[in-house]
């Protein structure tokens, strides 16, 4: 580790330790403060940053999960993908709205990871103090787990070069969804939830 990092993680630290006692000041006087915990939040993405790790970051596609249900469902082939979660948005007096589901195509998907942790258990996700927090959408900067797949590729494609692939995360009310693939597209649907998965089956099959 050369000066420029150690001092770069140490006012990363000093950051974190500032935007912590901030939070926890402020509930203990039994206000909760939106900006405070998003401090939090950019602070350790900050320090991961200065020392190499991955973290996530939010990753704006109009919608985010319902935070009381969110209704999350895949469906996937092994060429296409496509996730659906009832859906909200900030309306006009900055309040959280319902918009009815959010069907996210997942672009050229080629891994998924979909279930444990719910809400109540993601303090325990690898990424829970490297900016993840509940009901939101997340990209991750630096993973390990697009890093892992070019390498495994390599063990039988030697020249294998650096994945452009990207690492998602959803994360839900009662699960968690991860994946690997080029980007994302974002639509909302107001119809029925039986008539939008039909919808999205049929359109799966053919693609």
């Amino acid at each position: 580790m050369d000066e420029f990092q150690a001092k770069r993680i140490a006012a990363a630290e000093q950051q974190l330790r500032d935007a912590l006692t901030a939070r926890d000041t402020s509930l203990a006087q039994g206000r909760v403060e939106e900006g405070l915990f998003a401090a939090v939040s950019a602070a350790q993405r900050a320090l991961a940053a200065a020392k190499g790790e991955e973290y996530a970051v939010p990753f704006d596609i109009g919608v985010v999960p319902e935070a009381a249900v969110s209704e999350a469902m895949l469906l996937q082939t092994e060429d296409s993908a496509v996730l659906t979660f009832s859906g909200t948005q900030r309306d006009c007096d900055g309040r959280m709205a319902s918009v009815g589901y959010a069907v996210v195509e997942l672009e050229r998907c080629v891994i998924t990871k979909f279930g444990y942790p719910n809400d109540e258990a993601r303090p325990g996700h690898p990424l829970a103090e490297r900016g993840l927090d509940s009901y939101g959408v997340f990209e991750v900067v630096g993973s390990r787990w697009v890093k892992g797949l070019t390498l495994q590729n390599r063990k039988i494609f030697p020249k294998t070069e650096e994945s452009t692939q990207r690492h998602f995360i959803f994360a839900f009310h009662d699960s968690t969804f991860e994946c690997v693939a080029a980007g994302v597209r974002a639509s909302v649907s107001t119809e029925p939830i039986r008539d939008t998965l039909s919808g999205l089956l049929a359109k799966l099959l053919t693609m």
